[in-house]
């Protein structure tokens, strides 16, 4: 939890920076390539998340990333303050935060939709369109199948959730009749 709020300020330092120096599409950009290097390499997520690296280790690393054009001097400056500060730990976390907080400032949001069995395109464009009206955004659908709702959809927006799975249709009653 604590390692949440940290990279949630660090995420809204750079976010605000990026904005104030008109940077914020290739600040987004190259945070999305980061990601996807930390998700695909498990010799990267080594490097950010083991405290007994050395920090001209991973700094080195980092120069790397800038001499390869992966890095931009504006992201290179604050991830190497993130190696100074031994918070290198945090990139993904804070990487996750910058990236939602654009789509929040584009007016954007990402659902977590759960359904007890994979939805078709039609069905994904029609269950967005909903979400799109009831949260006055744009949704983007993150689909994750769990068979135990066993029918409907739960879809997550934020912080607010909606259940119209067949358990907790039948949670409600249950509750009712007690």
């Amino acid at each position: 939890m604590k390692e949440n709020i940290i990279a949630d300020r660090y995420a809204q330092a750079l976010f605000n920076e990026a904005k104030a120096e008109n940077k914020t599409q290739d600040v987004i950009n190259q945070i999305a390539v980061i990601s996807s290097l930390y998700e695909e390499s498990a010799d990267f997520q080594v490097l950010v998340k083991n405290p007994l690296i050395k920090k001209s280790e991973k700094q080195a690393v980092i120069d790397t990333l800038k001499s390869n054009g992966t890095l931009d001097d504006f992201l290179y400056k604050f991830i190497t303050i993130l190696v100074s500060k031994g918070r290198l730990s945090l990139l993904k976390l804070i990487a996750d935060e910058v990236l939602s907080m654009d789509m929040t400032d584009r007016g954007e949001a990402e659902a977590v939709v759960t359904v007890a069995a994979g939805l078709d395109d039609a069905s994904k464009k029609a269950l967005s369109e909903v979400l799109n009206n009831i949260t006055g955004k744009k949704i983007t659908i993150k689909e994750t199948v769990d068979a135990s709702i066993l029918g409907g959809v739960v879809a997550q927006v934020g912080s607010n959730l909606y259940d119209a799975s067949v358990r907790g249709q039948l949670n409600k009653i249950k509750d009712q009749l007690i």
